[in-house]
């Protein structure tokens, strides 16, 4: 729990404070983790703030690129490890599975999370409390305490990273979350917000869209969606954000195959749901995953792509057996776009009229 004298002196121990964030950061890890490193420089120590996989979502790049945040690569990124050094983790635990530190090489100094707690985290500091909306809000109470002012593009950072982890404070966000936004909302910059939240998106990335939309399935108040190989590990979090808006679905259910990987995302519309359960539950053996009440992801390790199909096909039921204790099977499970997905004949535009036609028959500027 909160104990500013203790961080302090696991911090000053060292000469370095090496941060670790999760892979594939989101916004409110990456805000925690440049919170925690300011903590550190505060005190006159150096710190380092690494991550692995990529920043696929275009909010999170366009955040890290205006806001510049000092993130490194572990991939791009030589360091040479020292005994001075002291490590720590930002919304994340050691041997979660979902950061690259090598926890079975290095010891761990400073766990911050808002995920459960696992058995096997142990650290000089724990700090892990799951009845809080956001990672970003734990170190924010450190750094207020040490009497630190935030810069307004750190002010930015921790702001947006509220808002984006709790749904603009609507979904999990507890009353520290609500004071911690309200403390950096006067000090941000409002215009590098709305450049973050309302990103230049590629072609591709509507491409993967309008295919995930296409693999849409849904039965009584439930929605799955197999998208297939993506690009982006994060795209299959955004879909499930998207699906799970959808009216009288409680339970949302995404997956996408990356690389050597299925990636899934679990969105829940109940405060109590407990999909970091329904996700372990649900992998089993088969995968790592984790989460708090109403959102979990996970993955599973594909020997060969063709796998996706078939574990597509058994991620459905057991996802369907743990929500609905086995009373609703896949085959009661029907596409969302049936027959409606295409136009009607009367509204059907012809490739032709697509096309730019003489001078005088275009549209005047502005209609």
């Amino acid at each position: 729990m909160f104990d500013l004298e203790a961080i302090k002196q696991v911090i000053t121990s060292g000469k370095r404070l090496v941060i670790y964030l999760h892979d594939n950061p989101d916004p409110d890890s990456i805000a925690g983790g440049w919170l925690l490193s300011r903590l550190a420089e505060s005190l006159g120590r150096r710190a380092v703030i690494l991550y692995g996989g990529r920043l696929g979502r275009a909010e999170n790049r366009t955040m890290v690129r205006v806001l510049r945040i000092p993130l490194r690569h572990l991939d791009k990124t030589r360091l040479r490890r020292l005994k001075t050094d002291r490590y720590a983790l930002v919304d994340t635990q050691p041997g979660t599975g979902n950061n690259s530190f090598p926890h079975d090489k290095l010891p761990c100094h400073i766990v911050i999370d808002h995920h459960p707690a696992r058995k096997a985290t142990r650290a000089k500091l724990v700090d892990i409390r799951p009845e809080q909306g956001c990672s970003t809000t734990l170190v924010l109470e450190y750094t207020s305490a040490a009497g630190m002012e935030m810069s307004p593009d750190l002010a930015t950072a921790v702001a947006y990273a509220i808002i984006s982890e709790t749904q603009d404070l609507g979904r999990e966000a507890s009353r520290a979350d609500r004071e911690a936004y309200a403390r950096a909302f006067p000090l941000m910059r409002l215009r590098l917000l709305g450049r973050i939240r309302h990103p230049a998106r590629t072609r591709d990335y509507f491409r993967t869209i309008a295919r995930a939309m296409s693999q849409v399935l849904v039965a009584r108040n439930t929605c799955i969606c197999h998208i297939g190989e993506v690009d982006e590990a994060e795209v299959v979090a955004e879909v499930a954000d998207f699906l799970a808006a959808m009216d009288r679905i409680t339970w949302c259910l995404a997956t996408g195959r990356h690389r050597d990987q299925m990636i899934l995302s679990m969105r829940a519309t109940r405060p109590r749901a407990q999909a970091e359960r329904v996700m372990r539950r649900m992998l089993g053996r088969v995968g790592k995953g984790g989460g708090h009440g109403m959102i979990a992801g996970g993955l599973i390790p594909l020997e060969n792509p063709d796998q996706y199909a078939e574990q597509a096909r058994r991620v459905s039921e057991r996802f369907l057996n743990q929500i609905h204790r086995g009373r609703q099977r896949t085959e009661l499970l029907r596409p969302l776009l049936g027959d409606e997905a295409q136009p009607p004949d009367d509204a059907r535009v012809p490739p032709s009229a697509l096309a730019p036609g003489r001078k005088e028959d275009r549209a005047p500027n502005g209609s």
